[in-house]
């Protein structure tokens, strides 16, 4: 038997939509419209957000 945490719904949003954000933000940084230091600063900020 395998132990799985049942996720809120809200939780399972909220993960989804920081996934996106970080998606985005790396891409911005690939893309080179943001450079490495702000980068990490809004990769930091999207985390203490959820």
């Amino acid at each position: 038997m395998t132990d799985t945490k049942q996720l809120t719904e809200l939780e399972i949003e909220n993960y989804i939509d920081e996934t996106i954000n970080l998606s985005i933000i790396a891409k911005l940084k690939d893309l080179k419209l943001i450079n490495e230091k702000q980068y990490y600063i809004l990769k930091e900020k999207i985390s203490k957000f959820y």
